[in-house]
């Protein structure tokens, strides 16, 4: 709706000069009051945007963390480990520098779930995963690559560094009990590691001969880890 203006307003607008005329526009009072509400209207409207520019930011960045991790592990999920395996190729292949991966299994864990339940299985995976995550050092990273099995991929890292982890690991693993309910479940892991080849293969094959160690060591007795040179 247009407002109508009065010849009083429009007078009223100007300061009047000596000469008994009309020289200066000043504002009418009212003109002031709306432009300080208007003013404050849109400070508020700023601040409410902020607010939602900031929830939506959080939102988002959540859904990027599930979509990211293992719902029962809390790792990195199977997707995520191995967009960290194909960069940590990708970096190795640009700068030369070394790379090791290792393939980790909880050996005998289905007669785990056959005997105690997949609940009790679950919560073993759960705590397995928990201590795993405090033993590895950063910038190594572990992720649940599958049903059992975890993958970590250790950056700048040789052969040497990743056979100490897994000696380290095992024992570890060994000498731990995992309170569930009111029983007490032990376990053992069995790790296989490959070093990439710089250059000379693609991650696909890097991750297959860290499986075929893995398989060795199994193979061997369990319990222990081994390398496929």
């Amino acid at each position: 709706m247009v407002k109508r203006i009065d010849s009083a307003d429009i007078r009223a607008s100007f300061t009047p000069c000596p000469m008994s005329g009309y020289c200066s526009l000043r504002s009418p009072p009212h003109a002031i009051s709306d432009l300080v509400t208007v003013s404050a209207e849109l400070q508020v409207t700023k601040q409410k945007l902020e607010r939602k520019e900031i929830e939506l930011q959080s939102v988002l960045a959540q859904a990027h963390e599930v979509s990211h991790t293992d719902a029962l592990t809390f790792l990195p999920n199977r997707r995520q480990i191995m967009v960290d395996l194909q960069n940590a190729v990708i970096f190795s292949d640009r700068y030369g520098t070394p790379l090791t991966i290792s393939m980790l299994d909880i050996d005998h864990f289905k007669k785990i779930n056959d005997t105690h339940g997949h609940t009790v299985g679950d919560e073993v995976l759960r705590k397995l995963a928990g201590e795993l995550r405090q033993q590895i050092r950063h910038p190594d990273t572990i992720g649940r690559y599958g049903g059992e099995e975890f993958l970590i991929v250790l950056p700048h890292s040789t052969m040497k560094a990743a056979t100490e982890q897994a000696q380290r690991l095992c024992e570890q693993m060994r000498s731990l009990s995992i309170p569930v309910g009111d029983q007490t479940v032990s376990v053992t892991i069995s790790l296989g590691i490959a070093q990439y080849r710089v250059q000379k293969e693609d991650w696909q094959t890097l991750l297959s001969r860290a499986d075929r160690a893995l398989y060795q060591a199994k193979h061997n007795g369990r319990d222990q880890w081994s390398i496929d040179e």
